[in-house]
């Protein structure tokens, strides 16, 4: 069986080694030795994912060793499953001639500078730019350009790690000063830096796979980011593109010429568009797959294809190739990654957010912690530091949209709900109960038929089945109403299992049934009476407006 080797299998181009087994071929990873912490952690997780365990080989000290140690494997291709593999990767598949970039645009490929000198050189747009040593250069550079404002950023780098936007020139001198003092993502000391001209507009993602110089595209997807207050960009949210909107033929066409421009044969780039008053302008392009550990399965639902396999049409099957580039772009589905953002630096002592979020219709994944607490979290700053990943995909756009705004608005206001410094609801304690007259919150929402009443202690009612939380099982569901009265269960109870026994609870409630959570349970719960609410909103319930009377009742009817 022929050998094809993946050089740094991580991220999305893990992908890479199960593709290749599907051919028919044997997959072998080959780690490059420069390794940043972020990379041996990224290895250690999408190691973790592989279906299959593959060969795992490391780079010897000089690409000349490694080119001999690899002839022993007599390789049919070679391809980079990352940023870190690009270098490695290109320049054994130019020296053993087999498919791929050659090992002399490898500069363009890579360093920020170059590549927006390779646009210029082809007449193309490009950004105005200058590496530099200190930030007196720097300021020069900007006064000579009569720039306010600029982008500072290592001239290699992943994940926006790095990157400063300054609105003057003491953040630019600033900027580039923390810049020069610190490693980047693949753990380089940066001896220069990229002084930049500043665009201003919408961020998009062009992805496009190559055959011998023919390019297609393969998505097409929109960024949301925050700028933050330390000068830098984080990531919000990433959706993809399912219809074309007016401008995208532009940058697409663009995108293309900036393939060319870089020098790329083979295989997929994956570049990052800023469009202004001026039309698209290259930010940077990466020659692998799209980042965010990306499971093939959800790009095949989302797109029709996943960038791995798109890329070993390229090089073992141009016939195919050249039939899906005449196919008109359509994706299958509307595809989202919602990024969290952590606000502040904290230690978390649980993570409701995986209760919440495989509770969304459009859930397809979490990429998230779900224990090991506590956990110290690090204020986001960068795509390294952020919370957590839900991917997010669906038949309806609509349902998508909707439950990203739904997210969007509970990290702003409810974050306790996603991850939980223990402290919310800490100043109950047990015995701390309100009395609760159940027949009279049974009265005042006319409750009738089957009725369901759940509180922390048995207790024989006629009329009304009585469940515990651990008799909850009893309880078959198809009630008319269900009464939801924990108190004294809920102090000790963690904020996702508390979420957990709130929602299998509300489950025994039938179609067009009635939950309703008294005042005396609802002070227990995070965010008191707005927190019942969402947890019935998370359910997909209808809240209902509140009965004069009704002594503030929280009433939710199950659509």
């Amino acid at each position: 069986m022929r050998n094809i080797i993946v050089v740094e299998a991580i991220s999305t181009g893990y992908n890479y080694v199960e593709d290749i087994y599907r051919r028919g071929y044997n997959p072998v990873v080959l780690e490059p030795k420069a390794e940043s912490e972020e990379i041996a952690e990224s290895r250690e997780a999408c190691y973790k994912n592989l279906f299959r365990n593959p060969e795992i080989i490391s780079e010897a000290s000089t690409y000349e060793e490694t080119l001999e140690m690899i002839k022993g494997y007599d390789p049919l291709l070679i391809v980079a499953g990352s940023e870190s593999g690009v270098p490695l990767a290109t320049y054994l598949a130019d020296a053993l001639g087999l498919p791929g970039n050659p090992w002399k645009n490898i500069d363009k490929m890579i360093k920020k500078d170059a590549m927006q000198q390779a646009l210029e050189d082809a007449g193309i747009r490009s950004i105005k730019g200058r590496k530099v040593k200190s930030p007196e250069e720097a300021l020069e550079f900007c006064r000579e350009n009569g720039f306010k404002t600029a982008v500072v950023k290592p001239l290699r780098g992943a994940g926006s790690q790095g990157l400063y936007l300054c609105d003057n020139l003491e953040e630019v001198s600033s900027a580039v000063k923390d810049v020069l003092e610190m490693s980047n993502y693949f753990g380089e000391d940066n001896l220069e830096v990229l002084v930049q001209e500043r665009i201003v507009g919408p961020e998009y993602i062009v992805n496009t796979a190559s055959c011998d110089g023919m390019h297609r595209v393969t998505s097409v997807l929109r960024y949301g980011k925050i700028a933050t207050a330390e000068g830098g960009y984080i990531y919000d949210y990433m959706e993809n593109i399912k219809r074309l909107e007016p401008g995208h033929g532009e940058m697409i066409e663009y995108a293309f010429k900036v393939a060319d421009a870089v020098g790329i044969r083979y295989g997929m780039v994956h570049g990052e568009y800023m469009v202004d008053k001026n039309g698209p302008v290259l930010i940077e392009v990466n020659c692998r797959p799209m980042g965010c550990t990306q499971p093939d399965a959800y790009l095949d639902m989302v797109y029709g294809q996943h960038e791995t396999d798109s890329t070993l049409d390229c090089m073992l099957d141009p016939e195919k190739f050249r039939r899906d580039a005449a196919k008109p772009y359509r994706p299958l589905r509307k595809g989202v990654i919602k990024f969290i953002m952590v606000p502040k630096d904290m230690e978390v002592e649980d993570h409701p957010l995986w209760e919440i979020a495989k509770r969304l219709r459009s859930t397809y994944k979490i990429s998230a912690e779900s224990g090991s607490v506590p956990k110290l979290y690090n204020k986001t700053r960068d795509l390294e530091t952020c919370g957590g990943m839900i991917y997010m995909v669906h038949d309806d756009e609509s349902v998508v949209l909707s439950e990203l705004e739904f997210l969007r608005n509970m990290e702003k206001h409810y974050f306790q709900f996603l991850l939980n410094e223990g402290m919310s609801r800490r100043w109950f304690g047990k015995g701390d109960a309100d009395a609760m007259d159940y027949r009279e919150v049974m009265r005042r929402n006319s409750c009738c038929g089957s009725i369901l009443l759940a509180k922390d202690t048995p207790e024989q009612i006629e009329g009304i089945q009585v469940v515990t939380p651990e008799t909850l099982s009893d309880a078959h569901g198809s009630f008319d109403y269900v009464i939801i009265a924990y108190q004294d269960s809920l102090t000790n109870l963690s904020e996702s299992k508390l979420m957990k026994l709130m929602f299998d609870t509300m489950d025994q409630v039938r179609e067009g049934g009635k939950v309703i959570i008294p005042p005396e349970t609802y002070r227990y719960i995070s965010y008191g009476r707005e927190g019942a609410e969402l947890l019935l909103y998370i359910r997909r319930f209808m809240l209902e407006a509140p009965l004069n009377g009704g002594a503030g009742d929280v009433t939710g009817t199950k659509d």
